[in-house]
């Protein structure tokens, strides 16, 4: 069981201060995740202590790295289980949040999940997304990547979607060093690397969308 007084307690080792009404809802989703995961396989985490730390703690770590009055439509890629999502979008209320998940099982749950959180923050979008044309129309300027496999293909294309100055989080690896300096990925600047709790070698990255593509004989930072 998700506790909510272990919710606010994570949060606060996150650096956030969460009103009682966002830690409710952040615990009563994961209750939902763990209830609904024998049918729909939505997290291999079982157990409540290392799921709260994994899912729920790394999810508000990426809160944490936006500021508190932070506004605009973020795009979880890959969404799956609401994460980190919903941790987002409940924790920084000025974002919109878009949850895209490709397995319609999955998006059915997303659906009903998010239908107890606050009204016309969250949506669900049900799509195979690749390229910024597969969004439909959204509009982001933010996007939010974690444990998608297939992330350092997907993701610069979908940050083409992205205005000058749009964020890109993504959790990720030591590996995602060497795929940032790929030519796809030119676009993308790091500005920040916070490393996870409790994990080794394992940081939530904070890209921004240049304002131009650098040309291939630029200097870089």
């Amino acid at each position: 069981m998700i506790a909510e007084a272990a919710v606010a307690a994570r949060a606060q080792r996150a650096g956030l201060s969460l009103s009682p009404e966002t830690v409710a809802a952040l615990a009563a989703h994961a209750r939902a995740v763990l209830e609904a995961d024998p049918r729909l396989h939505l997290t291999a985490v079982k157990d409540p202590v290392e799921f709260l730390e994994r899912h729920i703690g790394e999810s508000l770590e990426g809160a944490a790295l936006l500021p508190p009055n932070v506004t605009g439509v973020l795009v979880d890629v890959g969404s799956g289980n609401g994460y980190p999502g919903v941790p987002l979008g409940l924790a920084r209320p000025g974002l919109r949040i878009v949850l895209v998940e490709a397995s319609r099982r999955k998006a059915d749950f997303l659906e009903e999940a998010t239908a107890a959180l606050p009204a016309g923050r969250f949506s669900v979008l049900c799509a195979q997304v690749q390229r910024p044309e597969d969004l439909q129309g959204v509009a982001p300027g933010f996007l939010a990547s974690r444990a998608m496999g297939n992330w350092a293909r997907v993701v610069p294309r979908l940050a083409r979607a992205l205005p000058p100055g749009g964020i890109v989080l993504l959790w990720a690896g030591e590996e995602a060093d060497a795929i940032f300096r790929r030519d796809a990925w030119r676009a993308l600047r790091v500005v920040r690397r916070q490393p996870i709790l409790e994990r080794q070698r394992s940081w939530i990255w904070v890209l921004e969308r240049v304002p131009t593509i650098p040309s291939a004989h630029s200097p870089t930072s």
